[in-house]
């Protein structure tokens, strides 16, 4: 038996299986197409719709949320302004009408604290005041009007709406007696001339040379006068400043007791140590109260 030729010398295997050619596979056959389901499609594209519709009104809700909040400080300030403009503007309109209206104007004026100065007075020379509105009038312009009543000491005015003008006058108050030309007149503390007097046991007399009005001597009498004690004041007859550093004072009674102030330097003590000094005195008795040297003062007979 001849051996089979292997081309190209190669010795043949004995062991290898012959090859058998395959056969071509067969194409497979198409898949039969399942029919749709119209109504599951139709519930599947609601949900989606449904859900994007959601989706879209969050998303819109997101957005409103986000524009109120970076809005609300620009409505606030709006708001702010839109009221002050509203309050200025309602101001302005109460002002003008009650300048340039007969809403405040003046149509009675009541003066009040007048006892010296008549108060008929005092309202004839304010009375061109009259027709003015209550918040046009000023202090200035009834100073000005009061100008020629020199025992008017200050005044405040009251307005009452809506057409009263109520003027409070505070009169000037005598504190001493001085004599001009034989003749004894009240006189305030700046040493204004208030009316001529008999009372001459009401009020202490200024012993002093010429018209008190700025006059020095007047002044340190009458700084003593205002640091007495209450229960003191009404005692004293007379009291006289030769100068700043030497005011005397007399008192009322037989006994003509007196005192020695010194100058006007430590007033609230010098009338502490007084009083002290004539509550462990009798009042019958001549003395002279020496106080111009507070912490050592001292008491004596007779009169200096």
């Amino acid at each position: 038996m001849k051996r089979p030729h292997v081309p190209g010398g190669q010795k043949p295997n004995p062991k290898s299986t012959p090859v058998t050619p395959k056969k071509p596979a067969r194409l497979a056959a198409p898949a039969a197409s399942k029919k749709p389901n119209l109504k599951q499609e139709g519930a599947k594209l609601g949900r989606l719709a449904a859900y994007d519709t959601k989706q879209k009104r969050l998303a819109a809700r997101a957005q409103r949320r986000e524009f109120r909040r970076f809005t609300s400080g620009n409505r606030t300030r709006l708001i702010l302004v839109g009221s002050g403009v509203v309050s200025v503007l309602v101001l302005v309109g109460l002002v003008l009408a009650t300048m340039f209206t007969p809403l405040l104007a003046i149509q009675n004026i009541d003066v009040v604290g007048t006892h010296r100065v008549k108060s008929a007075t005092v309202k004839n020379a304010v009375k061109s005041l009259m027709g003015t509105p209550l918040t046009m009038v000023s202090e200035t312009q009834i100073q000005q009007r009061l100008s020629a009543f020199p025992l008017i000491e200050s005044f405040t005015t009251v307005s009452l709406p809506p057409h009263t003008l109520r003027i409070v006058i505070l009169e000037r108050q005598p504190i001493g007696i001085v004599n001009l030309g034989g003749t004894d007149y009240l006189y305030d503390p700046a040493g204004v001339q208030i009316e001529p007097t008999k009372a001459t046991g009401r009020y202490p007399r200024v012993l002093v040379n010429g018209d008190p009005h700025d006059n020095p001597n007047y002044r340190a009498a009458i700084d003593v006068l205002l640091a007495m004690p209450v229960d003191v004041f009404p005692r004293i007859a007379s009291i006289q400043a030769t100068s700043k550093d030497d005011v005397r004072i007399r008192l009322r009674g037989v006994a003509n007791q007196q005192i020695l102030w010194g100058d006007s330097s430590d007033s609230i003590l010098k009338s502490k140590v007084l009083a002290a000094l004539m509550a462990n005195t009798k009042s019958k008795n001549s003395l002279t109260f020496d106080v111009s040297s507070p912490k050592a003062p001292t008491v004596r007979y007779g009169n200096f």
